[in-house]
């Protein structure tokens, strides 16, 4: 019970209006204590009988009305009025006549204890109000006002009533029922309401759950509408961008093995075809031999490469690759590349130049950073036809920065493609490849990415279709980069 957030916001908000109207009731009473206010109605009360009273013992005096009819008219305003009359002498205050027989208080003092003078509803100074405890522990309130003029000079006539209790101000206000009736109401509304609103929250959550339960089930392409209160449209928004990026690894994962099986299955098939002609002697002369040979080999270091950049992927996803950070020059880098490369490009007749400018020293891993250059020129020299020209060059990037540029003279990519180079296994069109060299596994700029991205540096492509590509790496001078250094456009 209570487990759903619809029965738990009816719940609060069912507690909330109890609680309120508690606390509101617990004011009420708080206030009703009050003497002042708690006497006040049964004083007007009385002020009101003793005025009318005083006027009808006046007009029975003036006519010489007998003591029978005086004391008929005090049972007849005692009746009447629901009060009780009492007669006290004035000297003591012994109460001498009560029209109350069944409980007379005849024969008791009236040790009353008087009541301020800002209690009284009249400014009458002859008028008196006080608390009076009967023998028996009831209290009461009583009220005189000396009528001298009938004869009773030396006696007072007394009205009482039971003293007020805490509830009777709500009482005489109608404060009961009427509490109760905004009571039920409020209560009616907050539950209307809170359906209402738990309605409005409820619904998009379990939309939200139903599509996190697709997902489980294997339906990745789940969306939310955005809609309800802010809150909701927030984690409606996130529950999309996790779907996308769920559905985004979930596809990246069925291409990686869709492209390791490809990629690996051609150099595997070659490999069991070439041994399989040296085992059953279909490569006989030395010639067919050396040529298996070859191709087992080189199909075996295809091999290997590729899985040695599946093991750089893994350990740089997996937080396991460490830097050996140093001070040093990325000129010097970019020279010893040059050096290393210049064999192969003069091989395919294509220029590899370099040019380098006074940079200060940055913060790498050399190794990473020969890995990061050696890739990018090879990408170009790959890419660039006999004839053609890969140029590096390295110069500061402002004063906190130094930037590699590596630019080909190959064919060039349209924008679709320029937009994928960096994902896995992605390859550009093998017809933008110079002849006769074989594709790679699409997994290179991929690495130089995220090794770029552990140095704190950023990576850029740009290309335009028959004038060639260029990447730009830029790499802080400081081993925590400043995102500023690195991001902005030149």
């Amino acid at each position: 019970m209570f487990k759903t957030l619809r029965s738990r916001l009816l719940l609060s908000y069912s507690l909330i209006v109890v609680i309120t109207l508690f606390v509101v009731a617990f004011a009420l009473i708080a206030l009703g204590t009050q003497p002042r206010l708690r006497f006040q109605p049964a004083l007007q009360q009385l002020d009101v009988i003793s005025r009318t009273s005083r006027n009808d013992l006046l007009r029975l005096q003036a006519r010489g009305a007998s003591q029978e009819e005086f004391l008929q008219e005090l049972y007849d305003t005692a009746e009447s009025e629901n009060v009780r009359v009492l007669i006290a002498t004035a000297n003591d205050a012994e109460i001498i006549f009560d029209t109350d027989p069944s409980k007379s208080l005849v024969g008791v003092r009236l040790n009353a204890e008087e009541l301020p003078r800002g209690y009284l509803p009249t400014a009458d100074p002859n008028t008196i109000a006080a608390r009076f405890e009967d023998p028996t522990g009831f209290r009461w309130l009583i009220y005189t006002r000396a009528i001298s003029s009938t004869g009773f000079g030396r006696q007072l006539v007394v009205f009482a009533m039971p003293e007020p209790g805490p509830f009777a101000l709500l009482r005489e206000l109608g404060f009961g029922r009427a509490f109760f009736r905004a009571g039920l109401a409020g209560l009616l509304i907050s539950v209307l309401l809170a359906w209402l609103i738990a309605r409005s929250v409820a619904k998009p959550l379990q939309r939200m759950a139903g599509a996190a339960e697709a997902i489980a089930q294997g339906e990745y392409e789940q969306q939310l509408t955005l809609d309800g209160p802010e809150e909701v449209v927030r984690v409606a928004e996130s529950f999309n961008s996790m779907s996308a990026q769920v559905a985004a690894t979930r596809q990246a994962q069925r291409d990686f093995v869709a492209n390791v099986s490809h990629d690996l299955k051609t150099p595997v098939t070659s490999i069991q075809g070439w041994s399989q002609a040296l085992l059953d002697g279909t490569a006989v002369s030395p010639e067919d031999q050396s040529q298996a040979a070859n191709i087992i080999y080189g199909e075996a270091e295809r091999m290997g490469r590729m899985v040695a950049q599946l093991l750089d992927l893994a350990k740089i996803e997996s937080g396991q690759l460490q830097l050996n950070l140093a001070p040093l020059s990325l000129a010097d880098v970019a020279t010893a590349v040059q050096q290393n490369l210049l064999p192969r490009a003069q091989a395919h007749q294509i220029h590899l130049t370099l040019e380098t400018a006074p940079t200060p020293p940055i913060w790498g891993d050399y190794d990473r950073l020969m890995q990061i250059v050696s890739n990018l020129v090879e990408n170009g020299l790959n890419h660039t036809p006999t004839g053609g020209r890969v140029h590096l060059a390295v110069r500061p990037y402002g004063g906190k920065a130094v930037e590699l540029t590596v630019q080909d003279t190959g064919k060039g990519m349209p924008p679709e493609q320029l937009d994928r180079i960096f994902e896995r296994f992605y390859q550009v069109d093998k017809s933008r490849t110079r002849e006769g060299v074989r594709s790679g596994s699409g997994l290179g700029l991929s690495i130089v990415q995220e090794l770029v991205l552990l140095h704190n540096g950023r990576i850029l492509a740009k290309s335009k279709e028959g004038e060639g590509s260029m990447f730009i790496v830029r790499l802080p001078v400081r081993q925590q980069g400043e995102p500023s250094t690195v991001i902005s456009g030149r």
